[in-house]
């Protein structure tokens, strides 16, 4: 059975569900299921347009925005209105 491959908003909110709490580069990489490169190039994505911040330096932690939350909201609402 072929998968299915995801697209960059599903990557974008697999990523922001990832760093909801609070988290780390390593912990992001295995909840949103993307390698450290590509978890990079994502994170500054998001960063650049206002969707998580830099929490604290040291340890490097990234946590979302309320601009974060409410694409989040808005995703998920899309997502319950599409036939699965």
């Amino acid at each position: 059975m072929a998968q299915e491959r995801r697209s960059r908003l599903d990557v974008y909110a697999d990523t922001l569900e990832a760093v909801k709490g609070g988290s780390k580069k390593t912990h992001i990489v295995y909840q949103a299921n993307l390698n450290f490169k590509r978890c990079k190039e994502y994170l500054n994505d998001l960063k650049r347009n206002g969707l998580i911040k830099v929490e604290s330096n040291s340890p490097l932690v990234w946590a979302i925005t309320d601009k974060g939350k409410e694409f989040l909201k808005k995703y998920d609402d899309m997502r319950d209105m599409l036939p699965r």
